[in-house]
């Protein structure tokens, strides 16, 4: 699982420096197939749990795009964290069923 969560932490740190929220389903589409969906979502939860960089310090932004991103009011930020941590359960609830 050590491997599984090193290779999530760089997925997500690749995705920060995307702009993008490192959510479940896109660490997961990087991945590719062939992982459990438990051990998946086990691993990123651990991540998740040890604060990802983005959530510890923001970074200072380059262009334009991730500017705008940088700026987002708080209440939306909030907003779309918890959009993310429910699509994350949708999918965790879906893929138990299968």
């Amino acid at each position: 699982m050590n491997t599984l969560l090193s290779r999530i932490s760089a997925i997500a740190s690749q995705l920060q420096q995307e702009g993008k929220s490192p959510s479940l389903a896109l660490v997961r589409a990087r991945l590719g197939g062939g992982i459990n969906p438990t051990e998946l979502f086990s691993a990123y939860q651990s991540w998740r749990a040890q604060g990802s960089p983005m959530q510890q310090q923001p970074q200072p932004a380059d262009s334009p795009a991730e500017q705008a991103v940088v700026a987002t009011p708080p209440d939306l930020q909030a907003d779309i964290a918890r959009l993310e941590q429910k699509l994350d359960l949708i999918l965790q609830l879906l893929q138990s069923k299968h």
